[in-house]
């Protein structure tokens, strides 16, 4: 049976109605603020520019994906703001995409290599 064009999404549709919806997607919740969303949004580029960019070394990105692939972004945005307020002494500009990104990537457990000794 072959299903083209518009009979292939109907039958992904039919396909997917009767898998379970998880606990966290039915309970109702206050709709985010905008600040919300436009805080979730910028995490979520920053997270999806760094697994594109051929800037960001290859261990960074394995940790990242790891951690997508194992958490929610709800879970790794939770404990950036947590590792934001542990270190109030450190002034972070929630703004920037590249010390988001080095926050981001130490919640999710990457650990630069020590430099070796007398070496710079």
């Amino acid at each position: 049976m072959k299903i083209r064009g518009s009979s292939c999404i109907a039958a992904l549709t039919l396909a997917l109605v009767g898998l379970p919806v998880s606990a966290s997607a039915q309970a109702a919740k206050t709709p985010p603020s905008k600040a919300q969303m436009e805080a979730a949004a910028l995490r979520f580029r920053v997270l999806v520019s760094a697994l594109q960019s051929d800037k960001v070394e290859q261990p960074v990105k394995n940790v990242l994906f790891s951690c997508l692939y194992s958490n929610s972004m709800a879970k790794i945005s939770d404990g950036m703001d947590k590792a934001i307020a542990a270190n109030k002494q450190v002034k972070v500009d929630t703004s920037n995409p590249t010390q988001l990104l080095g926050i981001m990537a130490g919640v999710c457990g990457y650990r630069p290599a020590k430099p070796a000794a007398g070496g710079r």
